[in-house]
């Protein structure tokens, strides 16, 4: 199985380089930060027992932040109740965790596309690093559950609910309504964009291809594994990966741990950057779950959580709704009869047979709950510009530049390597 740092010291290098800067000024261990999400990979991979993993930091863990709620993948997953918490019962929450991808991109290659998503960038590449996407393109993924686990139902007993996405690249092209739609739903500030659609081009192309990243809402979702107050978690009901804005410390651990490069620390006021959430936030537990987080708290792509509690809205979301090309499906993937399921199945007939489909970075033991119908990016492929530019909606691209101060991060680091 390959890993992050592809068994080279100079890959691992660059990863706990830019991890560092990632975690600089948060307030919070960096050294703590860096070795958690490099042993949970460890986990992720089947390397290193999760018990030992535990172990080995729990005492560190509550050295520096008086608490360690992170959840146990042996222990039925359950997420520590906090003292005071609603009687919804506990939540449920697990994850293996997986350093933050490693950046292959040519120093060239990254200035030139700062201004197109700087985390998103260094993400596509590290696909291209990684011959693609690790595995093999999974193949039909109509005819079975896709399951926590990957597992299939035992005879009488059904698969508990797991929410995930159907993609279908050969239909996207490249409009950008799902990325306007989301950010008005949401209220999110300038520079964060949930969905990403990167355009890129294959050597023999004349048009450009589309790829459309959003959280992947893991089943083993690193992001959980290394939250310390179990803000980060998987909602039992329906799988979904969220935080919970009352408890995110914003220690910015989920962020290095998380491959997809998902994560974003809110440093102001949401309202200071064009952005701000005025509708509800929690969901029927009583957690605020959704929106544009506040300031000082960790955000991410949500999979309009409040839309799947209710039976009028389930199966929708803001992106689904835009999405002029039907392109967009979510819903119940352990469910034959939901949305993404019935489309593979009529895709799959519709084609006579096999339908080629893929999941991003899925050899890294995450277990993404997104299927990609489609063919993926080989490693000859190279970004391009789409035919709508996020300028076109009047959408900022580089969250980091808005987000992260006058000198991000990844401006640092680019000096640095001149």
């Amino acid at each position: 199985m390959a890993h992050a740092d592809d068994g080279t010291g100079a890959a691992r290098g660059a990863w706990e380089a830019r991890a560092r800067k990632v975690l600089e000024g948060g307030g919070h261990d960096v050294d703590l930060g860096v070795q958690v999400a490099r042993d949970a990979q460890r986990v992720t991979a089947g390397e290193l027992e999760e018990g030992a993993f535990r172990e080995r930091y729990q005492h560190t863990y509550m050295r520096e932040f008086g608490v360690d709620d992170r959840p146990r993948l042996a222990d039925g997953l359950a997420r520590p109740a906090r003292p005071g918490a609603d009687s919804a019962g506990p939540r449920e929450a697990e994850g293996a965790g997986t350093p933050e991808a490693t950046v292959v991109l040519s120093r060239r290659a990254a200035l030139g596309r700062l201004g197109a998503a700087a985390a998103g960038v260094l993400f596509f590449g590290e696909l291209f690093r990684r011959g693609a996407f690790g595995a093999e393109p999974a193949g039909d993924t109509s005819a079975a559950p896709a399951g926590p686990g990957g597992g299939v139902a035992a005879p009488g007993q059904a698969l508990p609910a797991q929410y995930g996405m159907v993609i279908d690249l050969e239909r996207c092209d490249g409009c950008l309504e799902c990325v306007m739609a989301c950010k008005e739903e949401n209220g999110l500030s300038d520079g964060v964009l949930w969905p990403y659609v990167f355009a890129y081009a294959e050597p023999e192309d004349v048009d450009p291809r589309f790829l459309v990243r959003v959280c992947q809402h893991c089943t083993r979702a690193p992001c959980v594994m290394v939250c310390p107050t179990a803000a980060r978690h998987r909602r039992l009901a329906d799988g979904l990966v969220l935080s919970d804005y009352d408890v995110c410390i914003g220690c910015r651990y989920c962020q290095v741990a998380c491959p997809y490069g998902v994560n974003y620390f809110q440093w102001g006021d949401p309202e200071t950057y064009g952005g701000g959430f005025d509708g509800p936030r929690r969901d029927t537990r009583g957690v605020a779950v959704t929106g544009d987080p506040p300031k000082g708290v960790m955000g991410k792509c949500t999979f309009c959580p409040l839309r799947q509690e209710d039976p009028q809205r389930q199966g929708t979301a803001a992106c689904v709704d835009a999405c002029s090309m039907d392109a967009l499906h979510i819903g119940d993937l352990n469910d034959p009869d939901s949305p993404p399921r019935r489309y593979l199945a009529k895709c799959k007939e519709e084609a006579g047979g096999n339908v080629p489909t893929f999941r991003l970075l899925e050899d890294m033991g995450t277990e993404p709950n997104v299927i990609y119908i489609g063919q993926p990016p080989s490693p000859r492929a190279e970004l391009v510009d789409g035919p709508w530019t996020y300028a076109d909606w009047g959408l900022i691209e580089d969250r980091r530049t808005v987000l992260e101060g006058p000198k991000p991060w990844f401006r640092r680091m680019l000096e640095q390597e001149a």
